[in-house]
């Protein structure tokens, strides 16, 4: 059976108008179908309402083109749901179709299509599922304008624009469950899908979707590298998920490497006799307050034993489990795989960039109580992400945290540098509070979500 067999198996031969006076409610797939669109109405209102009390996310504000897209993929996906309901009311639809379709082809799909680069988390699943799903909408709208008075093509066109309205939905419901903690956003958009594509395409189209899925991850598997890979396949959670034991343990690479470098003797040591000697001091050893960068480079020379300037897998791990840090703690808590990317070794670059990732991620602040003022609440998360205490952030801890929210590297650098005026590579309280309020606002709540910021009860 084709693609377009597939379409025309639920496509009614002959309209009956209104549609909503010809509904067959004794059919369990249109009572389903129907049912469904009138909790999605519903719950565009209650996502709508989210919206005007929540800020958004900040990656749809650093550019102004990201904030312009997201304005017209608002109205018009607004103004497509309120045509299909007065189509679908209407006694001739036919001026309500064709405006649905038009709000649909002109500015929500292309819109939709924009914004799927950037979805958060794990792209393998979500951008070819919401490329699948985007396309479907504009297949449908497109026929609707053939078909302005079709039932389906109607009710087809309604059900794939409130993929994002779903999505929002379910991530609210595992969020209030503690379901799916730190795949939560995947979980939500992959089971609005699957909710809303057998509505359209019946049972048979979440085989389709998955088989979308599997089709395009085989095909950009091997034609990519595999840093692009691990990217690919790693999630990328709408908030900045907070680990503790994370910064237990790179507060230990540090002190343990600021005692290997402070002594002499232990260069000329055998390995494991100087790594033990390391462990047996570093409980009395001090941390030093540096940035990221110069943490990095003190845990880098520590661990970078033959002095070659990179780091072996081997020279890595025989450092961190002579620290006290287990193989499994390796694996799954410092991630590994995404230092070393499938190579044999890393290069202080490399290294760095993948510490100070991790250790913004690790940072947490406990507090009385939440400030009242904007000001205050500015000062807090720039505080939760100073981690060095410098008074300052650090342009590339800024960098990181913007692409882990899923800003794409090069937008991410290029808004950090219009805001460095004096070339500094910092950002002080006074910049961070008055050109980056998007990033705060929407940091603030998230991070005590997310345990970042707790509050004493």
């Amino acid at each position: 059976m084709t693609f377009l067999n597939i379409m025309n198996t639920t496509h009614p031969v002959a309209a009956k108008l209104p549609h909503y006076k010809h509904v067959e409610w004794d059919h369990p797939e249109v009572a389903f179908k129907m049912y469904i669109s009138y909790i999605s109405l519903f719950f565009d209102l209650a996502v709508l309402a989210y919206h005007f009390s929540t800020p958004f996310h900040p990656k749809f504000y650093v550019k102004a083109t990201r904030r312009q897209v997201l304005r017209l993929h608002i109205a018009s996906g607004c103004l497509e749901i309120l045509a299909c309901v007065a189509a679908f009311y209407a006694e001739d639809p036919t001026y309500y179709a064709y405006a649905a379709a038009a709000f649909a082809a002109i500015a929500h799909v292309p819109s939709t299509f924009y914004q799927i680069p950037t979805v958060l988390g794990i792209k393998a699943f979500l951008v070819p599922s919401l490329n699948m799903v985007t396309a479907l909408h504009g297949y449908f709208a497109f026929n609707l304008v053939l078909n302005p008075t079709s039932a389906y093509y109607l009710q087809s066109t309604y059900m794939t624009v409130h993929i994002y309205a779903w999505s929002r939905v379910f991530f609210a419901l595992y969020y209030r469950f503690k379901l799916f903690e730190g795949h939560r956003f995947s979980a939500a958009m992959l089971t609005s899908g699957m909710l809303l594509v057998p509505t359209v395409l019946g049972l048979r189209g979440n085989v389709i979707l998955l088989s979308v899925v599997v089709v395009s991850d085989i095909f950009l598997r091997y034609a990519n590298n595999a840093e692009f890979w691990v990217s690919w396949t790693t999630e990328h959670p709408r908030e900045l998920s907070s680990s503790p034991e994370k910064k237990v343990m790179l507060e230990a690479l540090i002190t343990a490497a600021e005692v290997s470098n402070a002594i002499p003797l232990l260069a000329t040591q055998n390995p494991k006799e100087r790594y033990a000697h390391i462990c047996a001091t570093v409980m009395t050893a001090n941390s030093r307050n540096l940035s990221p960068r110069e943490k990095a480079r003190v845990v880098f020379r520590a661990i970078d034993t033959n002095q070659d300037n990179e780091l072996s897998t081997t020279e890595f791990k025989d450092f961190l489990l002579t620290c006290g840090i287990s193989q499994y703690e390796m694996d799954d808590k410092m991630m590994l795989q995404s230092l070393f990317n499938g190579q044999k070794t890393a290069s202080f670059n490399d290294f760095c960039s993948w510490f100070t990732k991790n250790w913004i991620h690790s940072n947490t602040i406990t507090i009385p109580r939440m400030p009242s003022t904007p000001r205050g609440q500015a000062k807090l998360v720039f505080d939760t992400l100073d981690s060095d205490s410098s008074g300052h952030l650090d342009l590339q801890e800024l960098e990181h945290l913007l692409v882990s929210w899923g800003l794409p590297a090069n937008e991410a650098e290029g808004y950090l540098k219009t805001l460095d005026k004096d070339e500094s590579g910092h950002i002080d309280f006074q910049e961070f509070y008055h050109h980056m309020s998007t990033v705060w606002k929407f940091a603030v709540q998230s991070f005590v979500d997310e345990g970042k910021i707790r509050i004493e009860e």
